[in-house]
């Protein structure tokens, strides 16, 4: 009685810290980290700041309003003759000056190279949008597949428990029949050998389980040695269809789209450098105060106040043939990134017609795989009743259980890679941002 209280006790103890431990489900661990990991706050920052600097004034709409003030005092030796004769003796000649204004500088007109850097500074802003979004989808895909990679180590865990478990059957089974001169000590000996195979195998199993939760948590950029447990299992969406994977790649690819806008801010700058052979044509206004009171000068003192208004206007007639080649270097850059955006859509249609491929060679591999488990899970039934009244052999055991084994982590790792790909699938058609 006092063994069956311990053994409840103990039980109770485990139910609890199952129960005290974090369950993890895959939109919980997207949320977490997309809020917490370093690299998306990066680009969140990156893309504020170019909302920012997307501004009429930083494009050049705005005037500049600049408020100045100076006091100069001054001792000088002084000696000054004027054409009239006139002529100044002073060792120590004092002076003071006071300056004072607020002055307006806006430019008018500059070859509207302001409109070309306001929709480039839009454009960059666009640009900073997409780069989190595809910091967003990278790490949800890395998430998504880290995820699932847990379910699939807790998965062969249990199989090789329960690997483990025949194994050691077969070694009380082998055990009892040497004990009572039915069996030999080889047999006995084996199944030994075999059953600790097994545990080695086990104890290196829940070492990549464990170490499949360290990397989910370094993902989610909080302690490796947070713990958890996950509950889900890997379930298959409906087939992906490729022209539909293709089209959406096409036009909803963030890489492709960021590829584009890069396109754009080369032609912007095109246009830009064509701007700057036009004058520019400044307004100026300002409101000044001037006192100047000097003994080292025939006039004694001078003040002056008032508003001044003006334009001004400038062009380059030659800055060494520089303008040409800024607008020959910004045509090549263009160039260059026409090129890179159709270098990038090649390697994505590569990139999905690999994946497709794999996608598709993992779906039917699934279907076969699950048909041999079962034959195999029925061979081992009759295997094990088999076994037990001497009809077959340890070694015809010990490889109908091999079979079993293998047949249920072929059929895990198929499921777990033909997730993998469908989420590589979803990842060029940019439907894995969720921001």
């Amino acid at each position: 009685m006092r063994g069956k209280l311990i053994t409840g006790w103990i039980l109770a103890l485990l139910v609890q810290s199952l129960q005290a431990q974090e369950i993890m489900t895959l939109d919980r661990a997207i949320a977490e980290g997309l809020n917490a990991n370093w690299g998306i706050q990066i680009a969140r920052n990156d893309l504020q700041i170019a909302r920012n600097d997307a501004s009429p004034g930083n494009a050049g709409f705005l005037p500049s309003v600049d408020v100045s003030g100076a006091y100069i005092y001054s001792l000088s030796d002084a000696s000054v003759e004027m054409i009239t004769g006139q002529q100044l003796e002073n060792s120590r000649a004092s002076g003071d000056l006071i300056t004072g204004g607020i002055n307006l500088n806006w430019t008018l007109f500059d070859g509207c190279n302001m409109f070309i850097r306001y929709d480039k500074l839009k454009t960059m802003e666009e640009m900073g949008s997409l780069e989190l979004k595809i910091a967003v989808e990278n790490t949800t895909a890395a998430i998504t597949v880290a995820f699932y990679n847990i379910i699939r180590q807790a998965a062969e865990t249990g199989i090789l428990r329960e690997q483990v478990e025949i194994s050691t059957y077969r070694l009380e089974l082998a055990q009892t029949m040497y004990e009572t001169g039915s069996g030999s000590e080889m047999e006995w000996l084996k199944a030994r050998v075999e059953r600790n195979a097994d545990l080695a195998a086990l104890a290196d199993q829940q070492t990549r389980y464990t170490n499949s939760k360290t990397y989910l948590n370094q993902l989610l950029a909080r302690d490796i040695n947070t713990p958890f447990e996950v509950t889900d299992s890997i379930v298959l969406a409906d087939t992906l269809v490729y022209d539909s994977v293709q089209r959406n790649m096409i036009t909803s690819n963030h890489e492709l789209l960021l590829a584009g806008k890069e396109m754009e801010t080369a032609a912007l700058d095109i246009k830009s450098a064509r701007a700057q052979q036009f004058p520019e044509i400044d307004f100026l206004a300002g409101l000044n105060y001037y006192r100047n009171e000097s003994e080292a000068s025939m006039m004694k003192y001078n003040r002056q106040f008032g508003p001044s208004v003006g334009v001004t206007a400038r062009i380059d007639l030659f800055d060494g043939l520089n303008l040409n080649r800024l607008k020959k270097d910004a045509r090549i850059t263009y160039l260059n990134r026409e090129f890179e955006r159709k270098r990038l859509e090649l390697k994505l249609e590569a990139w999905l017609t690999r994946v497709y491929n794999e996608y598709m060679n993992q779906l039917q591999l699934v279907g076969f795989e699950t048909e041999n488990l079962t034959l195999a899970t029925r061979n081992m039934d009759i295997a094990m009743e088999s076994y037990s009244v001497g009809a077959i052999s340890s070694l015809q055991l010990r490889e109908i259980q091999k079979n079993l084994l293998d047949a249920r982590v072929r059929l895990l790792t198929a499921r777990f890679e033909t997730k993998t790909r469908e989420t590589e699938l979803l990842l060029l058609t940019g439907k894995l941002a969720i921001e």
